[in-house]
């Protein structure tokens, strides 16, 4: 584990250990929509994530078993087992299907506390593009994190010499496979940033959303991140990215906390959260303008998703603009 990282492993551990009503109150508090039912967003979650590890669980198991000894094993079998992408698959699955799931229902409930009268009509391309590309992402981080930490418990096994029910018994018992653990760590982490994207579509759509407001929230937080104390109240345009400077003292752009662009220290168990700054001038147009304005809103935001898509196509393609 990096030096980095450990404030904030113990800081999301005491999440964990949170009762599921406590955990509720907790996101309650810090201003997070329908937080009752993200609870159980992040429980469902849990429960796909912990089944596909099991299964990956017993899988290494099984082939380090085919060995007749460990030397057989790192030479013969393990890099077989790292192409293996049947774990990657579950995972890839499980992330997708629950961010389909909620992610409506939180843009919606955002857009509903900016503008009372609005109801989410459809979700931007970038928002639906970004559930694909990000589910399949966190499958891939989960494979190779887990694929580390066994080569690291082999390289150890060979040097000792060790045996196959010795290296077996090595990872079984060194921590890295608590699956449960793990799951609800993730779980925990996806559905909070689940909630960051669901809050820049909704801000995004609603028309009196001129600007977005980093709030921080350290209440249950046993050590607050210096630095992201610092951003409490910084507000930006609500299409423009915030700069956040990192604890390595680099600086960073980002849409919202957890933005997946920002480093696995500034994101994990991170809790800050967004507030939207409205106009009142249109807050007082009628429904029907603020509704034109919304979908007009949704039209700018799939024509850029559209334009940004191609000119990676064309980039990958070697294609030059004329």
């Amino acid at each position: 584990m990096c030096l980095k990282c450990g404030p904030l492993i113990k800081a999301i551990d005491a999440y964990i250990e949170k009762a599921d009503g406590d955990l509720s109150d907790a996101l309650k508090e810090e201003g997070y929509t329908k937080a009752k039912k993200t609870v159980k967003y992040i429980e469902d979650m849990e429960d796909g994530v912990s089944e596909a590890l099991l299964d990956e669980t017993d899988y290494i198991v099984g082939e380090v078993e085919k060995a007749v000894d460990l030397e057989t094993f790192a030479a013969d079998i393990w890099p077989k087992v790292k192409l293996n992408d049947g774990v990657k698959a579950k995972l890839v699955t499980v992330f997708k299907e629950q961010f389909d799931k909620f992610m409506p229902e939180f843009v919606e409930a955002y857009i509903k506390q900016t503008d009372r009268e609005l109801k989410l009509t459809q979700v931007s391309k970038r928002t639906t593009a970004w559930i694909e590309r990000w589910s399949s992402d966190l499958g891939e981080i989960m494979k190779l994190n887990s694929h580390k930490e066994i080569e690291n418990i082999l390289k150890k096994g060979l040097e000792n010499g060790d045996s196959i029910s010795t290296f077996t018994r090595a990872i079984l018992d060194s921590g890295i496979r608590d699956e449960y653990y793990k799951a609800r760590r993730v779980s925990v982490t996806e559905v909070l940033r689940a909630h960051s994207v669901a809050q820049q579509e909704a801000f995004m759509q609603s028309p009196a959303v001129e600007e977005k407001m980093w709030k921080h929230t350290g209440e249950y937080r046993n050590e607050p991140r210096q630095n992201h104390v610092d951003m409490d109240g910084q507000r930006v345009p609500v299409n423009e990215p915030f700069e956040l400077v990192g604890a390595d003292g680099g600086t960073y752009e980002c849409m919202y906390p957890r933005d997946p662009s920002l480093p696995p220290e500034e994101s994990i168990n991170c809790h800050c959260i967004c507030q939207p700054v409205v106009s009142e001038e249109i807050l007082g147009l009628s429904l029907e303008e603020r509704q034109a304005l919304q979908q007009e809103a949704i039209d700018e935001m799939d024509d850029e998703w559209e334009r940004e898509l191609d000119e990676r196509n064309k980039a990958k393609a070697g294609i030059e603009e004329e």
